[in-house]
């Protein structure tokens, strides 16, 4: 059943008619394109620039489990347009990679780290991050982070560097956490649109925003439990790192007031005579900081090299040596019903990758990685279903849960064999709900109604028709099927008692931490000590690691390399252009409202039940 798709129509039409005009956009200037390759080409190749001095991470961008497979077109816009909305990526994989090598690299003196650009992301992949820093410093190489300002996620990165630089008219941003929702009920009555909610789980929040003005008094409190765990982790970090106080992280608001006044009011005094930053410094000083550990390179910077070029330039992360394997499958963003892109979970995609590594005889055991806050109860049933059939061929099957492997995310985890998670992992939410809506009343005000015949009590249900009383109930029995069988698979899946995974459930999410003790984690540890996990299940001695990836397509793969090498010729031209195209601000309003509303237009479960944990991706 489909949820709620006439509330979005509006908004959703006003967002595909600007991303058309912009696509169009991109394809008047494709010509441009091809020729700039075709020049580019014809010009006699430039030499690589050797590696060696600083290993530079300019992270601009959201860090992400798994590149987000779009349309070429989309993804050329994506680099030229300023005002879009999706940032650019950054797999978190490669950055730890490219980490980790450089910790053994002769080449590579020094570690910098530029982490301003980098944004939404997520305390445990940040602390992933920080984890691979702190193996890099063990080789005594310097470590330095420099910006204009931090942000709170940037500046935890910035925290585990040996040498922190402020621009001397920055900041250190730290503000904390929260879970600030937009609500519709007051909304939807003046429309008179009615919301027809069927959920089980007293903590199942999602349906919230279209029920209710504000947040419910149960929500706020267990919100505030994760909310909390998350914080004092972070302030209890920095601290450590930074050698201060926690009160000097984040102290309270006539404390901060009182310092801040002690400063002349002035951010980056602040941050340094509070110890948040080492030292305060122009552009230009930074970059003599880093000449002076690494030499000056020819364009009177510092000598170094990006992510990417390094990235080309050191050994793939996992070679293929023909020995026994471990598959590795990503499993990233919401679960969708279908066939998915990389980026979103298909319940058949991800299922045809299980099963492949089922039927593969190399395979001998399979690591999971889940970034999910879960989607369609009926495709995580599909993906569980393949997970049970991988185990029972014989082959061990471990979770290592990311970011979020919540609602639907910890429905295909419930059955492995093992599961690792991060003690800042959101997970749970075992809750299960469905949302229709009908606009039969908003009709009706303009002289618009349905009416007609049909053979049985069920027929004609529909956005346009009030919702019959008995297919309510219909669709509420449903929920609660779907919820018993939820809270049943985990019961059997992790060997809880019925009471002890109800105690779990009712859609509450739990911190890594809280879902330890609570037995819906085994351990925790990164996707490395999931990896040794699965092989010593299997009883493996001499073992490779196998990613298992969905194929692209040769012309996407043409299109994107084609896009990807010609983005730099295009990008002051054509952000001048698409800048030019849309009004002030209208482009931002539609980004947001857009992003309320896209669960709503998106998800596709046929028969309209979720699986699903809104707050887990805030």
């Amino acid at each position: 059943m489909s949820i709620f798709k006439g509330l979005g129509w509006l908004f959703r039409s006003l967002w595909r008619l600007l991303n058309f005009t912009r696509l169009m956009l991109v394809n008047l200037v494709f010509i441009i394109v091809v020729l700039a390759i075709v020049f580019a080409f014809s010009q006699k190749e430039a030499p690589t620039p050797p590696i060696e001095g600083a290993l530079t991470l300019n992270l601009s961008g959201v860090l992400v489990e798994q590149r987000t497979q779009t349309d070429p077109t989309v993804q050329l816009l994506r680099q030229v347009d300023s005002s879009d909305d999706q940032p650019s990526e950054i797999v978190l994989s490669d950055l730890l990679w490219a980490i980790r090598s450089a910790k053994d690299d002769d080449r590579i003196k020094a570690l910098v780290i530029k982490p301003q650009g980098l944004q939404g992301a997520n305390f445990s992949k940040l602390q992933e991050v920080t984890d691979a820093i702190d193996e890099f410093k063990e080789s005594g190489k310097p470590v330095i982070a420099m910006a204009d300002y931090y942000n709170q996620g940037p500046y935890l990165l910035a925290a585990h560097a040996d040498h922190v630089l402020l621009n001397q008219s920055g900041a250190v941003l730290i503000e904390g956490l929260g879970v600030y929702q937009t609500y519709f009920k007051s909304a939807l009555e003046k429309l008179n649109v009615t919301p027809h909610v069927f959920k089980v789980g007293t903590y199942k929040s999602f349906v919230e925003p279209y029920t209710r003005d504000e947040m419910s008094p149960e929500s706020k409190m267990a919100n505030q439990r994760w909310l909390d765990q998350l914080w004092l982790s972070y302030v209890n970090d920095v601290a450590a790192e930074r050698e201060i106080e926690p009160d000097a992280v984040a102290p309270g608001k006539d404390q901060f007031l009182s310092l801040l006044r002690a400063s002349g009011g002035n951010a980056a005094n602040y941050a340094l005579e509070n110890g948040l930053v080492d030292q305060l410094a122009t552009r230009d000083e930074m970059t003599q900081a880093v000449i002076k550990e690494v030499g000056e390179a020819e364009d009177h910077g510092w000598k170094g090299v990006g992510l990417k070029e390094y990235l080309a330039a050191i050994p793939e992360q996992y070679p293929q040596s023909g020995k026994d394997e471990v598959g590795l499958i990503t499993a990233s963003g919401a679960i969708m019903d279908g066939v998915q892109p990389a980026g979103t979970i298909g319940g058949d995609s991800l299922s045809d990758l299980l099963a492949d590594a089922r039927r593969d005889d190399k395979v001998k055991a399979v690591v999971l990685r889940v970034d999910s806050p879960g989607g369609s109860a009926f495709a995580a049933e599909q993906i569980r279903a393949e997970l049970l059939a991988l185990k029972q061929a014989g082959k061990p099957v471990v979770i290592s849960m990311g970011s979020y492997a919540a609602s639907g995310g910890y429905w295909i985890s419930a059955d492995a064999d093992k599961i690792f998670a991060s003690p800042t992992t959101l997970t749970g939410s075992i809750g299960v709900f469905g949302m229709f809506a009908t606009i039969d009343k908003a009709l009706s005000q303009y002289g618009v109604h349905t009416d007609g015949v049909g053979t049985t009590d069920f027929v004609g249900v529909g956005l346009t028709r009030a919702l019959p009383e008995h297919v309510g109930q219909a669709i509420q029995l449903g929920v609660e099927d779907t919820y018993q069988r939820f809270v049943g698979l985990v019961s059997k899946g992790r060997g809880l008692s019925p009471e002890e995974a109800e105690k779990a459930a009712e859609g509450r999410v739990w911190t890594g931490q809280d879902a330890k003790d609570l037995g819906l984690v085994d351990e925790f540890g990164n996707l490395d000590d999931a990896l040794k996990a699965a092989a010593s299940l299997a009883n493996l001695k001499s073992w490779q690691v196998t990613p298992i990836e969905q194929e692209e397509s040769a012309r996407d793969k043409f299109l994107r390399e084609l896009f990807d090498s010609s983005a730099q010729v295009l990008t002051p031209y054509a952000q001048s252009k698409m800048q030019s195209w849309l009004p002030a601000g209208v482009g931002k309003v539609l980004v947001e409202v857009n992003k309320s509303l896209d669960p709503l237009v998106r998800f596709n479960d046929p028969q309209g039940t979720y699986a699903f944990c809104p707050v887990c991706t805030l």
